[in-house]
């Protein structure tokens, strides 16, 4: 049974849970009126959100009951069963400002009727009552325009702000004009703080990263765990390509931590590979870079002496 997106109801169904306490009526009536939130109904052991994916909404579950499930070592690990009144994916409303990753993978058990509600809408409070208990409660968003608004703000602005920064960079100059007008929808934007991990040697890649605000280093740590900065990438500037790359087997080679707050468009591998197979003079040149920067990296980790003019090879800006 494919996932079925019904017509909003009146706002009786969500007056009756907790979390709306804290909302008017008149209140409560914006959130369903909202034009891009909607009460969806799931079938049997249907995947509602996935771990690590990035978190733009909040569901509140009006019927039946999910599974909540981790990744486990050779299966994934039952943590929760939620039902009607609970809610799940929340983290994606903490900060309206920051888009963090799923924690868990949530699924339907036999039947799931839940409202999804954007996080550019509400944001959720957590505060606890006179006796120090925990609860969570919903505020609307007002700094934030509608979404009608937002939809025109993304595209008289962000778009331009895309096309603008992609339009400079030689990875992407055989773009498209229709696939950089619609940048918005095979492309996302991550933000991070001081000193996070981007990625992370080891683990398997499936972006790249093009750096749209702030700093990122490229570090490794060489046999003595000192750690090692290769180079750092401003405005403009990508990362995360080598792993995606055909002659790869899928590894990241390095970390990648943000230098103060950082904001990033994340770009699927799918799509890098579209575009590098449409040009094999760019692809040749990020393959022989790629074997460079494997051997600079060699050289690092077994504490080989490195000449001052033997940077880290530069890519293609």
């Amino acid at each position: 049974m494919d996932k079925i997106i019904e017509q909003k109801s009146d706002i009786s169904e969500l007056r009756k849970i907790q979390l709306f306490n804290s909302l008017t009526n008149d209140e409560i009536q914006e959130i369903v009126s909202a034009k891009h939130n909607e009460i969806i109904t799931y079938g049997v052991r249907e995947t509602i959100i996935k771990e690590s994916e990035i978190g733009d909404c909040m569901y509140v579950i009006l019927d039946g009951s999910v599974e909540v499930l981790i990744r486990g070592t050779s299966q994934d690990i039952s943590l929760a069963i939620l039902r009607a009144g609970d809610f799940f994916g929340e983290s994606a409303l903490y900060d309206p400002e920051q888009s963090g990753r799923r924690n868990a993978t949530v699924k339907s058990l036999e039947y799931a009727k839940v409202f999804k509600i954007y996080k550019d809408y509400v944001t959720l409070k957590v505060s606890e009552d006179w006796v120090g208990n925990a609860y969570s409660s919903l505020s609307l968003n007002r700094k934030h325009p509608k979404f009608d608004d937002i939809a025109q703000l993304s595209k008289s602005i962000e778009e331009d702000h895309f096309i603008n920064l992609f339009s400079d960079i030689e990875l992407f100059a055989s773009l498209r004009e229709n696939e950089l007008t619609t940048i918005e929808s095979w492309t996302e934007i991550i933000s991070y703080d001081d000193g996070e991990y981007i990625i992370k040697e080891g683990e398997k890649g499936d972006s790249l990263y093009v750096v749209l605000d702030g700093t990122v280093g490229i570090v490794m740590l060489d046999n003595d765990g000192k750690l090692t900065t290769l180079t750092k990438h401003i405005r403009g500037g990508y990362f995360g390509e080598e792993s995606l790359l055909p002659h790869s087997d899928g590894t990241r080679t390095a970390f990648a931590r943000a230098y103060g707050t950082t904001k990033l468009i994340r770009i699927p591998k799918i799509y890098f590979r579209l575009i590098i197979n449409r040009d094999s003079k760019l692809l040749n040149s990020l393959v022989q870079l790629s074997k460079q920067h494997e051997i600079h990296r060699k050289q690092i980790k077994n504490n080989a002496p490195i000449k001052s003019s033997q940077s880290f090879p530069k890519k293609p800006s």
